[in-house]
């Protein structure tokens, strides 16, 4: 049974006979796994750069963000947080490396600064595998990437020195070279997360707490730079839609309009989150019989999954549209849905930015961070004395097969569905 409140699911006591068990148990890294995705090899090399390289230079870059050299009269060090004022700022960068989920979470502080600085025009540099979130909308003017060739990457940089930044928002948590990358174009005022000695550089530095939601960190950068906390509604959507993806979305669910949608999105970019194809069937299997019409989306990590899940429903039923749809068509898909049905993946933080109830798994992952809030969201969380196992944005190889996810079945996540579809 689902705990009262909906929001996780407990062992209890595990015995050392079931720890022995697991050992032995075979681990999704074996046949059944057939979504292993490494980083590409241009973010492993970046990562192995920033490493080494990037420390180096962190430690030893001279601060250029103006604010820092000018002098102050209210007796605060230039350093510490003061308010922005709205009237001389005119173009801001958002540095946002990772993946999708976490710049879907940046929407609520964007969204905070566009509304402080109106005439502000808003970047962002990211990389490949998130970018195309900010295309979800046009709340972002322009959208640069630095996991590209290295002529391209210095290209990138020069054009972004040229634009002469008024305020650079690092939102990187634990890298270096995203803050190198920040000072080197020098703004006026450089705001980010005061970690691994990074704070050198910037002229607001907001601690970062490693356990609290991330929307609530991401707000505290804003809020720096406003002077003021910002409020989040959890069950309010914060991630607006373009018309034309709704459009497009529209068109693609008009031989369906009859029945509600469910979308589920089988990926599994790592062994910690994988969940077994087989119950994702079983969960459509519910869902077809109760009458929703199964969209099935998500990357090349979700293509055996799919093939499964859909297998045997006719076409009146299963709309597979994996690796066929960009996240701007993604994002309206969701939002036309009913119900949301994922592990621990980017799209399940689109299905909350746009307002769609989720039944989600959480194991390695760290649910008090990542999960979304509010009422219409419920999470499936056997919580092993082992998980979460995720510290700093790296997850270590599991020695006990991902029990975590293993022991979630397939009427557990039903009985997710049944709870959430009555709120």
């Amino acid at each position: 049974m689902l705990s009262p409140s909906g929001v996780s699911m407990r062992f209890g006591h595990v015995s050392m006979r079931f720890w022995a068990s697991l050992k032995r148990a075979r681990r999704p890294t074996d046949s059944v796994y057939h979504g292993r995705r490494m980083l590409p090899l241009k973010l492993r090399i970046l990562k192995r750069v920033d490493r080494y390289l990037g420390r180096w230079l962190c430690l030893h870059q001279p601060p250029r963000a103006a604010d820092l050299r000018a002098a102050h009269g209210d007796g605060r060090p230039a350093w510490q947080p003061r308010p922005v004022p709205p009237d001389d700022i005119r173009q801001i960068l958002l540095i946002r490396p990772g993946g999708i989920g976490d710049a879907v979470l940046t929407f609520p502080m964007l969204a905070a600064l566009r509304t402080h600085f109106p005439a502000a025009a808003m970047d962002v540099l990211g990389e490949r595998r998130n970018t195309g979130v900010y295309r979800i909308n046009s709340l972002v003017r322009d959208v640069h990437r630095y996991d590209q060739s290295p002529h391209l990457v210095w290209s990138t940089l020069r054009r972004l020195a040229a634009k002469r930044y008024d305020i650079v928002i690092d939102s990187e948590q634990f890298h270096y070279l995203s803050s190198v990358v920040a000072n080197h174009l020098a703004p006026r005022y450089l705001c980010g997360f005061d970690t691994l000695g990074r704070g050198r550089f910037q002229t607001h530095r907001v601690p970062y707490n490693e356990k609290g939601y991330e929307v609530y960190s991401f707000l505290g950068l804003a809020g720096a730079l406003l002077g003021r906390t910002l409020p989040f509604e959890p069950d309010r959507p914060f991630l607006d839609v373009d018309a034309r993806w709704l459009q497009w979305a529209d068109e693609t669910l008009a031989p369906y309009r009859d029945r509600p949608l469910a979308v589920i999105v089988p990926s599994a970019s790592s062994e910690h989150r994988f969940w077994e194809p087989q119950r994702y069937a079983d969960v459509a299997r519910w869902l077809t019989d109760h009458g929703f019409v199964v969209a099935i989306l998500g990357g090349s990590d979700a293509l055996h999954a799919s093939r499964i899940i859909s297998q045997g429903h006719p076409s009146s039923e299963c709309l597979n549209l994996v690796t066929k749809t960009s996240l701007g068509q993604t994002a309206g898909l969701v939002q036309r849905a009913r119900l949301y049905v994922s592990a621990d993946t980017g799209v399940l933080h689109i299905a909350y930015g746009v307002g769609t109830p989720t039944v989600h798994m959480f194991g390695s992952g760290i649910q008090d961070k990542w999960a979304p809030l509010g009422r219409k969201y419920v999470v499936i969380n056997k919580g092993l004395p082992c998980s979460p196992c995720t510290r700093y944005g790296y997850t270590p190889p599991c020695p006990y097969g991902v029990a975590c996810m293993d022991a979630i079945t397939a009427s557990d996540v039903i009985a997710g569905i049944e709870e959430v579809l009555k709120r």
